[in-house]
């Protein structure tokens, strides 16, 4: 399934007692510093939207957002392209949904450390939603379902240390390929990046 329009996303492990507009000055320090393996462009705020993207970090390959959807808070990361010299050489759904965790967990991780937040920020690591944000080329259906868990099924495995999980998926056309993973235990972000081969 060749389209790199990803989305994952980490929910906070309970609602932080953090106003949106602390993220504001968080995200500028990133961009100035260029913390992340991407190139940062800027700082949009959707907070007077109503369970919306609250605070979004634009990138030229992708957007993370404190986003507020469906009234459960989290960081998602959106990739729309994948221009980053880090990404050119992707060529499979497998080696895409390595580098869309590793760029999300790599973020939260920066959350959760980020002086400025005060250590007020944990995020839940058993569970996330997956999501593919390309209806032309990942139809909501069973047969695109298929072809996405075969290439995430043995990277939960490598996640979750072999532990079953609960999966999730609704075929529903009128909404985009949508998953939903449980998972037994919450093993925290470090470990997770730990197993996927990252030195935290």
């Amino acid at each position: 399934m060749q389209t790199p329009k990803y989305e994952l996303k980490w929910f906070f492990d309970s609602a932080p007692d953090i106003d949106l507009e602390a993220f504001i000055p968080v995200f500028h320090h990133w961009i100035q510093n260029q913390c992340l393996e991407e190139l940062l462009i800027d700082v949009a705020d959707y907070r007077h939207v109503h369970n919306g993207p609250g605070v979004m970090l634009i990138a030229h390959d992708a957007h993370y957002a404190i986003d507020a959807t469906d009234g459960r808070q989290g960081l998602l990361y959106s990739r729309r392209r994948e221009t980053h010299p880090s990404r050119r050489h992707i060529e499979d759904t497998r080696e895409r949904l390595a580098s869309v965790f590793l760029c999300a967990l790599s973020a939260c991780q920066r959350l959760e450390t980020e002086a400025a937040l005060q250590g007020q920020l944990r995020f839940r690591t058993d569970g996330f939603t997956l999501r593919v944000n390309d209806r032309l080329h990942a139809p909501n259906t069973h047969e695109a379902f298929h072809v996405v868990y075969e290439a995430l099924a043995p990277f939960l495995r490598t996640l979750y240390a072999d532990q079953e999980v609960a999966v999730s998926h609704a075929s529903d056309t009128a909404s985009r390929l949508t998953i939903e993973i449980q998972a037994p235990d919450n093993p925290g972000v470090e470990t997770l990046l730990t197993r996927l081969g990252v030195a935290v």
